[in-house]
Order: structure tokens, then C-alpha cells, then sequence
């Protein structure tokens, strides 16, 4: 796959393109030209349009582990799209990609790799509280919760949208969300060490 990134340089020429990330070597950076028509009024209140060129971009990683490839989306949003469509033109048919899942019945490694870890922030969509309303509920503590200790959950069903853990390594921290989505932010003094636990469990979810 790194050979498509090199073929395919981003330059004036070009519509969409690859390249590397100016502060690291080992990411690279999918780069693609959009066009917005502005829309100007002039003293008589008359409007001309004008049509801008702007360029976007998405930074990434390519991780193999064996034989499967994994793509980290440093910055993800809606922009993830545009890569994927442009990987799919480039490696032609048979090109897929799905998002890899973190759930409680297989947590990552992290937590059995770190000193002390706590729930510190959660989200649950679709608790049924009334036969006509369901509730979107979002929880904050800085002194952890324990989600079979929180009442107001008990005996509702529900989904978990987002859980944020802070977890302490040698007396650093460091903080790490999983979202109902497969994305994973990572953030704080360890980042880099649980960026490399979450990277080493990925085979375990496919």
C-alpha cells in the first residue's frame, strides 16, 4: 500500500495526492482540491459569484501486523470518506475497509499494561426510561465511576456511545476514549505508549 502512497504525490497538477506529514516521516498525509462558490454583492446589491479552491487534508498511519494493514486516522471526521474513496479508485476492485470495534468483551491489553485505570467520563444512548421516551445520558467524575454501582442505569437497557478512561503509567497519565464509532483518541503524557498497547491488540478485533 506505501507504494500507492509514492506513485501517487500530491503536487499543482494534481486533483487529490499523498504525501508525508511535515512533523513526522512515518505518517502520511491524503491531500485533495475542493472548489466553494462565494457569493459577493456588489453596491447595487446585485451578486456575483466567484468560485474559491481550497485544500483539504487527512493524516495517517499505516500499521501492518502480519498480513493485515490497519489504517490510524490521526485526525478523524467526516474527511476519513474522501481517503477511503481515493484508496478504492487506486487498489481497484476488491478494496474494503470496516472499523475495528473496542468492547467489553474484549477490552484492550491497556488496562492490564498501566498502574491504575478509572472510568471518567461515559455516554449511553438509547435508555428506555418511559414506554415514550428514550434518553440520551452523559456522566462525568473525576473520581471514576463504577457503572453497577450508578443507579439510575440499573435495569435500563441501554447502548454506550462513548467511555473515557484516565490511566496512570509510572506516575504519568494519560487518557484514552472509546467511541461506539471504532474511534480511539488518545491523549496525556503516555500518549505514545498507548497508542503502541492499543496498536499490538487491533489483530484481536477482526
Amino acid at each position: 500500500m506505501t507504494k500507492i502512497f509514492s506513485s501517487h504525490p500530491f503536487d499543482s497538477e494534481s486533483s487529490y495526492g499523498f504525501g508525508f506529514t511535515p512533523d513526522n516521516s512515518a505518517s502520511y498525509r491524503y491531500l485533495w482540491r475542493s472548489r466553494v462558490v462565494v457569493t459577493k454583492v456588489d453596491e447595487e446589491g446585485a451578486p456575483t459569484y466567484e468560485q474559491v479552491e481550497s485544500i483539504s487534508f487527512t493524516d495517517f498511519s499505516v500499521v501492518e501486523i502480519g498480513d493485515l494493514i490497519f489504517l490510524r486516522i490521526e485526525n478523524a471526521g467526516r474527511n476519513v470518506r474522501d481517503l477511503l474513496n481515493a484508496l478504492e479508485t487506486l487498489t481497484g476492485m476488491g478494496f474494503t475497509a470496516k472499523p475495528v470495534l473496542f468492547d467489553k468483551d474484549r477490552p484492550s491489553s491497556v488496562f492490564n499494561s498501566v498502574d491504575s485505570s478509572k472510568l471518567v467520563g461515559l455516554k449511553v444512548v438509547g435508555a428506555v426510561i418511559a414506554d415514550d421516551l428514550v434518553a440520551r445520558m452523559e456522566f462525568a467524575s473525576k473520581e471514576g465511576m463504577v457503572v453497577e454501582n450508578m443507579k439510575i442505569l440499573s435495569n435500563l437497557k441501554y447502548k454506550v456511545d462513548l467511555a473515557v478512561f484516565e490511566v496512570v503509567l509510572s506516575g504519568l497519565k494519560g487518557q484514552i476514549a472509546f467511541a461506539a464509532n471504532g474511534t480511539v483518541k488518545i491523549s496525556g503524557q503516555i500518549a505514545a505508549k498507548l497508542i503502541s498497547l492499543v496498536e499490538q491488540d487491533l489483530p484481536k478485533f477482526v
